[in-house]
């Protein structure tokens, strides 16, 4: 079964019609009828907003797995409702993350984006970010390793401490740092102790702070 027949698979069990689903989603019926038919695909919020709709997250309307509810054998003891809390966010590369606060927009991202779900906690703004090379592993205390995903809020305010994605001026590629503020000087300071701090004075925008790292084998 593709994402076409699920999408039309759960619009007839909610006994919906392509245009009730598509006022649901905030889309077009036409829009609706592509997917359907496997003309294009949704993604970014068209695909978060299927998931609400039907109840489910965007990795099973994407293919098929991670659909699953609480049931119960017994015949008088209702099913469980599932519970759902993630969405659906891009993975960008580290050029695409340096320009993504100038212009937050799904559909410049292209149609072979990467997607991976995230916590529902995180902003509709946030992305995913694969970690290059090894600034950022340490031999004690947190290390984050080059190729974990980490997820970048941009919503959220950097404060002295946190794990951060930054730009420097002149630059067109996101960095991936610990930000520090001692005695009112504010820098970018790597984990690993080998590479250089880079101390920073409005030459530099931060994208966005790190709230999750994972590993995505």
């Amino acid at each position: 079964m593709d994402i076409g027949e699920r999408i039309l698979r759960k619009r007839m069990e909610m006994k919906l019609t392509v245009r009730a689903l598509a006022k649901l989603v905030e889309a077009s019926p036409a829009t609706v009828s592509q997917w359907e038919n496997n003309r294009t695909q949704p993604n970014g919020k068209n695909l978060n907003n299927l998931a609400k709709a039907f109840k489910t997250t965007p990795t099973w309307l994407l293919n098929g797995k991670d659909y699953t509810a609480n049931t119960s054998t017994a015949s008088n003891v209702a099913e469980a409702p599932a519970q759902y809390n993630t969405k659906s966010l891009p993975v960008l590369s580290h050029v695409q993350a340096g320009g993504w606060m100038e212009a937050i927009d799904y559909r410049s991202l292209g149609d072979d984006i990467e997607w991976e779900d995230a916590p529902t906690r995180a902003s509709d703004n946030s992305f995913w970010l694969r970690v290059v090379g090894d600034s950022m592993t340490s031999p004690i205390g947190i290390s984050i390793p080059e190729g974990m995903l980490i997820l970048v809020d941009p919503d959220i305010a950097p404060e002295n401490g946190k794990l951060v994605v930054a730009k420097l001026d002149n630059t067109d590629e996101a960095t991936f740092k610990k930000f520090v503020i001692d005695a009112g000087m504010k820098s970018l300071r790597p984990l690993n102790t080998t590479y250089p701090t880079i101390s920073i004075n409005g030459n530099c925008q931060i994208l966005g702070v790190v709230i999750e790292a994972k590993f995505k084998l």
